[in-house]
């Protein structure tokens, strides 16, 4: 339709529009469009004019025939979805099959697409139930070949199960999974030539496996050695590789063991203890799965009876901590280990009883009543025991004494002194009785001299020269030897200078007086009366030292006074010279000395 076909319609409005100038509303129509649109131009294909001359019956038309326009639109609308909606229904795929509900009316596609699901898992148990569901179809089934194909491919997968099985040397499951490839299966022959392989492979290995034994019993290691050359020649890897290894370790442990008990008989040979004990640990390190073990316990045993024959020997001569250290030498894994104990637990007696103490011997009694009556050990512990007993009834006795003696009370000391004196030369503990009688002897001299002591305090506690000197001749009663020999020997020496003081104070007391008189010289000569080797000698050479230096200061200050007066006139030399009058042991010497080197300081040419 052109342009010229296109009807024009003038519209009439209730209200007399006003459009601008220069424009007009138009509607244009394109042939074959499913709509129309409106448009503000000055060039289209159909106006609509509209002004107040416009003609009823052309809108009217032209209203219908954009109703019968839209009508057209929405049917071919409606037919165009009901067409796209039946293509995508006829060419949307089946939903898949499910798995979980097949029965015996599924399809057989629905059959094989749930085997070839299960198998791809890679699990052993679905790839068995993979090959039960296509394993018995007939060669006419219209499948059968898809059906081979995965058969022999899902055969496969569980032959790889069955070599891995037997080469972890789990070989009864091996066979269990091979065999479970169906006779349908395309790979059912190899399958079979496999199991038959592995079966005479097996009874092949086994054979040189048992050779291999016997030959480490006799400890033929060169013969062992070409019987694993042997296994490492089998084409199953489970013998030439996991089992050839764990048996190569297996012949190198009992080289080492060997090795280990060659070592040990070597250090046994010198019989000495030392090194048995050495020969001993070392044989008990031999590993209890190998064949040398055996070897090794029967020597054992015999270094084990050295070891306790010498225990016995330093039983008989108390050397108890020496019984200890070789009994506990003796290995767990021997026949003597029970004797050994024993030797141990009389052993540790032995040292209890050394601590001497009262219930260190009924422990130590009471551990060899304790020892089975068909011990060995029981005789040598018996007649020790015996000794025991005799010390215990000893030390009761002893120890009745010593709390008597506990209360260190004269009369009690005496009494302990009586009890322990019942303990005749013949007993086990004469010797430390006669040590405690001494030591009780003892305390009561040390009684008495307190006593005579402590008198000897009272009597100085007059502090008189007269009450001291009772003091000193009380305590000189303490003789030497005496127990506080030295104590009274103090307290004279303190009481002695008490007396030089209470003698030599009127003296030193006068001196002082004169001296406060400045009368030095009297002083002087009174404090000079005290001898060396008194008390207050140290106090009164002191204070005549400060007189005489009074003495000299006195005649000392004109000639250092004068030398003073010659310096102040620049008549250096005199004055050095005069202050050089006073000599050294003099008390202003120092001062003297310290001016005249100022004065030569000051003035060097003088």
């Amino acid at each position: 339709m052109s342009k010229q076909d296109l009807p024009r319609f003038h519209l009439h409005t209730s209200q007399p529009a006003r459009p601008p100038r220069g424009h007009k509303l138009v509607i244009r129509l394109a042939r074959g469009s499913k709509a129309s649109s409106l448009a503000e131009t000055g060039q289209s294909n159909a106006e609509v004019v509209t002004d107040k001359h416009s003609n009823p019956a052309r809108v009217r038309h032209q209203r219908e025939f954009w109703q019968w326009s839209l009508l057209w639109l929405m049917i071919v609308s409606v037919i165009g979805s009901m067409v796209i909606g039946g293509i995508l229904l006829l060419t949307k795929l089946p939903p898949p099959a499910n798995c979980q509900r097949i029965s015996p009316l599924s399809t057989d596609s629905e059959r094989i697409y749930c085997a070839q699901l299960a198998a791809q898992s890679g699990e052993f148990e679905q790839l068995l139930e993979a090959i039960a569901i296509v394993q018995y179809w007939s060669p006419n089934h219209s499948l059968y070949p898809q059906a081979q194909e995965l058969l022999r491919e899902w055969s496969e997968m569980v032959l790889q199960f069955a070599r891995d099985t037997l080469n972890q040397g789990n070989y009864s499951d091996a066979l269990n999974m091979a065999m479970q490839i169906p006779v349908s299966s395309p790979l059912y022959p190899e399958a079979q030539a496999q199991i038959a392989t592995w079966k005479q492979e097996r009874i092949q290995a086994q054979a040189i496996v048992s050779q291999f034994q016997d030959a480490l019993k006799v400890q033929n290691w060169q013969q062992a050695a070409q019987l694993m050359t042997q296994l490492s020649r089998l084409n199953d890897p489970y013998w030439s590789v996991s089992r050839y290894d764990s048996l190569m370790k297996q012949l190198a442990a009992e080289k080492e063991a060997w090795t280990q008990l060659q070592e040990a008989r070597d250090l046994a040979k010198s019989n000495q203890l030392s090194q048995i004990e050495q020969a001993i640990a070392l044989a008990a390190k031999v590993d209890p799965n190998s064949y040398i073990k055996a070897q090794a316990q029967s020597d054992l045993s015999n270094w084990s009876r050295t070891l306790l024959q010498i225990a016995a020997a330093r039983f008989q001569n108390q050397d108890y901590q020496g019984v200890i250290d070789i009994a506990q030498g003796i290995p767990i894994n021997t026949s003597l280990y029970q004797e050994a104990q024993d030797w141990l637990r009389l052993g540790r007696a032995g040292k209890l009883v050394q601590q001497n103490t009262i219930l260190a011997f009924i422990d130590a009694l009471t551990a060899v009543r304790q020892l089975d009556a068909k011990s060995p050990v029981k005789k040598p512990a018996a007649a020790q025991a015996v000794q025991w007993e005799a010390q215990l009834q000893d030390r009761l006795q002893l120890r009745l004494a010593q709390m008597s003696a506990s209360f260190e009370q004269r009369p009690l000391l005496q009494m302990a002194i009586e009890q322990a004196t019942l303990i005749t030369p013949d007993r086990p503990q004469r010797i430390r009785s006669q040590t405690y009688i001494a030591q009780w002897r003892k305390q009561i001299q040390q009684i008495d001299d307190r006593n005579t002591l402590r008198i000897a305090q009272q009597l100085a506690a007059g502090n008189t020269i007269d009450q001291l000197n009772a003091a000193v001749a009380q305590a000189r009663k303490i003789e030497l030897g005496q127990p506080l020999r030295i104590e009274a020997q103090s307290a004279i020496a303190k009481w002695n200078r008490q007396i030089e003081t209470l003698e030599d104070q009127p003296i030193l007391d006068l001196a002082r007086a004169f001296a406060q008189r400045r009368d030095l010289i009297a002083a002087i000569s009174t404090a000079n009366q005290i001898r060396p080797g008194r008390m207050l000698y140290a106090e009164s050479q002191a204070a005549i030292a400060q007189w005489v230096a009074q003495i000299q200061t006195a005649q000392d200050r004109p000639i250092l006074e004068a030398a003073a007066a010659l310096a102040a006139q620049g008549r250096f030399d005199a004055a050095i010279a005069t202050a050089a009058q006073i000599p050294p042991e003099r008390a202003l010497y120092q001062q003297a000395q310290a001016a005249i080197a100022f004065w030569k300081s000051q003035f060097p040419n003088q």
